[in-house]
């Protein structure tokens, strides 16, 4: 892979410089690190539909995407489907 020039005011550069150092690696390491870290708009949609799907599948979640997004604690509503589901299942075994 060839390497590529990025311009930067002097001051990010040394910032990155002094970073690079306190962690024994070099400028172009610690920014390729950084870039592999970060999620592009594209990526992070893949990864919330994907994650909605799981949860569907596997959890037996019936959130749509819309209630997904309206609602500020989504995860924790998709814990508590998920536990009355268990439970139901265990009522229904026992039975």
């Amino acid at each position: 892979m060839a390497d590529s020039t990025i311009k930067v005011p002097d001051t990010t550069r040394d910032h990155l410089a002094a970073l690079a150092r306190e962690r024994g690696t070099t400028i172009g390491a610690l920014v390729a690190e950084l870039a592999a870290s970060q999620l592009t708009a594209a990526q992070l949609r893949e990864r919330v539909e994907e994650g909605r799907r799981i949860m569907r599948e596997r959890m037996n979640c019936t959130l749509t995407d819309e209630e997904f997004d309206a609602t500020p604690h989504a995860l924790e509503r998709v814990y508590e489907i998920a536990a009355e589901n268990a439970r139901r299942a265990a009522e229904g075994n026992a039975a």
